[in-house]
């Protein structure tokens, strides 16, 4: 079930995981980020049969977008990296099988990112990250760097949760670092947030990596959806709501969303 092709060299590495589909896709676009930096190969996956339906795949620029779970590593950095979609079925399984593969090449910690839905506009900067523990140990070991602590949240659950919980159960410290992602933007790359969280990991592990790449794309990003305020009053006024960090109703929400997604592309 699981297909190493490879065998790094690590010492004491750190597993970075990201899923998909996330708010801003926060974590794909961390993980893809950094691996591609760092010139991280990819050496191992998990194949994808009895984890997820065959109901369906995603279709993107006509090219068929099949489940994926693999492994990428940086033997320099010391990081493995792991990006898999949701499963469908068998999640448990499927975190067992991602931690038995960390296991077997000594990791020593669990990191793992994601996006939270939030009624705030993308302009809010900075971005704060919100680290959630499995261990007080690891929480101490990070209290230095700027990360909001005091989270009180109850939502759905996700694979980030699931993945600390299993990493409790199996001894291993773990971490899930969330970042705000505007819900207008839930289905689509959020730099602002990728960006938080990796300002945080060049911190953490000294990568060095120049995120000026993100500066380019936020801009971008900004000046259409300013493109749209100028053009559409309706949106226009829901985004100065939310920058007065007033409520939008169920029906504004999707108002907004409709007119973004119609003039956005």
């Amino acid at each position: 079930m699981v297909k190493v092709k490879a065998f790094p060299k690590h010492k004491a590495p750190v597993l970075v995981s990201g899923w998909s589909p996330d708010a801003g896709e926060t974590g794909w676009q961390v993980v893809d980020f950094i691996s591609k930096r760092l010139s991280a190969r990819e050496f191992a996956d998990i194949e994808p049969t009895g984890f997820f339906t065959l109901g369906g795949v995603d279709i993107k620029d006509n090219i068929c977008m099949f489940p994926e779970s693999r492994f990428f590593s940086s033997e320099e950095k010391d990081l493995i990296f792991f990006k898999s979609n949701s499963p469908s079925a068998k999640g448990y399984q499927l975190l067992n099988l991602t931690l038995d593969v960390a296991k077997s090449f000594n990791v020593q910690g669990v990191y793992t990112v994601g996006g939270m839905l939030s009624m705030m506009p993308h302009t809010t900067s900075p971005r704060e990250v919100v680290a959630i523990f499995n261990s007080p140990r690891l929480k101490a070991d990070l209290a230095a760097y700027d990360l909001k602590m005091d989270l009180d949240y109850r939502g759905t659950p996700s694979m980030n949760g699931f993945l600390l919980w299993v990493a409790e159960k199996r001894d291993l410290p773990a971490a899930g670092f969330l970042v705000n992602v505007p819900f207008y933007l839930a289905d689509r790359v959020d730099p602002r947030a990728s960006k938080a969280v990796l300002e945080f990991f060049n911190l953490r592990f000294g990568l060095g990596m120049d995120l000026g790449v993100l500066d380019r794309e936020i801009e971008i990003q900004d000046r259409k959806i300013e493109r749209i305020r100028k053009n559409n009053s309706f949106f226009d006024q829901q985004m100065t709501k939310l920058e007065s960090k007033m409520e939008l109703s169920h029906e504004e929400m999707e108002s907004l969303l409709d007119e973004l997604n119609r003039f956005m592309d």
